[in-house]
């Protein structure tokens, strides 16, 4: 880490010399923007209210500041695209996903970080994990781009009026209830590529390992490396099979209907006892279960069958895995077409906005989770107070634990997160848990799903669309083969 923060320090005042867009920093004709006296944020929907109530609050301390400050509230899921679409339009300091960093800074609609008390901060207070994915690459160069302020990761909805804390936590004890129930156990909220990393993202409970890898070791440099990719390994075939299984299961998986999987999800209609899900669904799943049955905790695990691992070494049947999960933090990033005579006192406000403080307020009047390491304990403090109730506690301690059994969403590059998202393989994998012809093939023998060699082609199929964003030419005589 101290290596890192010394490299970033280097290239700080060679940044300042960059030149072109947002003001010299990073994007598109910053130095024609005028500037008009205000800084305008955007964050989320149910958290605009509070950010400007703490901006109000930080400019009655600060008097000499110089500029007003509106918020605004936003669906965080498609600001990147807004500002793709017109960056001229959207606010100097905006939130986003992560994965969105390395999509806005090779498109020019982001300025790096160049305040050094910022940067320090950033690194000082954050996991390896959200470090490693929240830079990307301008003029052959390295800069920190997004500043982590809410954590998020997937978990467990499930109703308490008939499924026990003991059965909500395998998938074995869920589909033990949604028998004596007469309905299914567990649904998903879509079936993308992110919804499903609960099962591609599976770790083994004793050891928390799986042979998956996207894009490990990607470079975001023009024309680099798009690192190592694998999801043919035994764990995850037999993964496959095991939830093949569970979702033939009249008791185990469903995907959610086209009413929605809150309407499946709701007491009244018994369609569903669980949903895997994020921070972002809580109040819909607290509206169709009442917070009285509305019980959350950690993805459950799951144990390997012997029809799952048949023919495959390195697993046994028996072998525990927890499902898994994107951990992922949101960011403030600063528009490139921001006027440049704003670009110091963006960073100082995103200083004040990133810091511990404000990320703790923001947990107990929005249900923000934090981003930083430790967050945990501030967490458990406001549940043992009594400033939260038990399910706003385990929407945050559920989400902290999910944690580490994730990975961050490691698209450093529009390119990745296209190659994962929007090339099929989301649809690939769907075909395998309904054993269902690949989408892309065209040829019904290579499609075929029932078989291990069928999922091993599936799984080739979904490595090769990851590395490649189109369908290979054909398949290796013998699988695995690397894609």
């Amino acid at each position: 880490m101290k290596k890192w923060i010394a490299a970033l320090l280097a290239v700080v005042m060679s940044i300042s010399m960059l030149t072109g867009c947002g003001g010299g920093n990073g994007g598109n004709g910053g130095n024609q923007v005028k500037d008009d006296g205000v800084i305008r944020i955007w964050v989320g929907e149910e958290s605009a209210e509070f950010y400007q109530k703490v901006c109000d609050e930080y400019l009655a301390a600060h008097t000499d500041f110089g500029y007003k400050i509106e918020v605004k509230g936003m669906d965080t899921g498609s600001i990147a695209g807004t500002i793709t679409n017109d960056p001229t339009a959207a606010a100097d300091i905006y939130t986003v996903a992560h994965d969105n960093i390395g999509k806005l800074a090779s498109t020019q609609c982001a300025k790096p970080i160049t305040d050094e008390t910022l940067i320090a901060q950033v690194l000082a207070d954050n996991p390896e994990s959200y470090r490693n994915v929240i830079y990307s690459t301008l003029n052959g160069q390295q800069y920190l781009y997004g500043v982590p302020y809410i954590s998020q990761a997937l978990f467990l909805y499930y109703n308490k009026a008939k499924v026990t804390e003991e059965q909500a936590k395998t998938f074995e004890g869920l589909q033990e209830a949604a028998k004596a129930a007469g309905t299914k156990a567990i649904t998903v909220t879509g079936d993308d590529g992110y919804n499903m990393s609960f099962a591609l993202l599976a770790r083994k409970v004793s050891d928390h390992s799986t042979t998956v890898k996207i894009f490990e070791g990607a470079e975001s440099v023009s024309g680099g490396s798009k690192g190592e990719s694998n999801c043919q390994g035994d764990d995850t075939v037999a993964i496959i099979r095991w939830l093949q299984a569970y979702a033939a299961d009249p008791n185990g998986f469903k995907w959610a209907s086209s009413d929605g999987w809150d309407a499946d999800l709701d007491k009244d209609n018994n369609g569903v006892l669980a949903v895997i899900g994020g921070a972002w669904h809580y109040n819909t799943a607290k509206s169709a279960l009442g917070e009285t049955n509305l019980g959350i905790t950690m993805i459950p695990t799951f144990k390997l069958t012997a029809e799952a691992v048949e023919g495959l070494s390195g697993v046994a049947a028996g072998d525990e895995y927890r499902g898994g999960t994107f951990a992922d933090c949101k960011c403030f990033m600063i528009n490139a077409y921001s006027a440049a005579a704003k670009y110091a006192k963006e960073q100082e406000l995103i200083l004040y906005l990133s810091g511990k403080e404000v990320q703790n307020a923001s947990y107990l009047e929005c249900m923000n989770v934090p981003a930083y390491v430790g967050a945990e304990s501030y967490i458990k403090q406001c549940y043992d107070e009594g400033k939260v109730t038990e399910s706003q506690y385990n929407l945050a301690a559920m989400q902290v634990s999910m944690s580490e059994w994730g990975i961050p969403q490691p698209f450093i590059t529009g390119t990745l997160n296209t190659y994962y998202y929007s090339k099929n393989a989301p649809a690939v994998f769907r075909a395998m848990i309904d054993k269902t012809a690949y989408p892309t093939t065209g040829d019904q023998v290579l499609s075929e799903t029932e078989s291990l060699e069928g999922v091993r082609r599936g799984l080739y199929l979904v490595e090769y669309l990851w590395m490649h964003g189109v369908t290979p030419k054909e398949f290796p005589a013998s699988l695995p083969e690397k894609a």
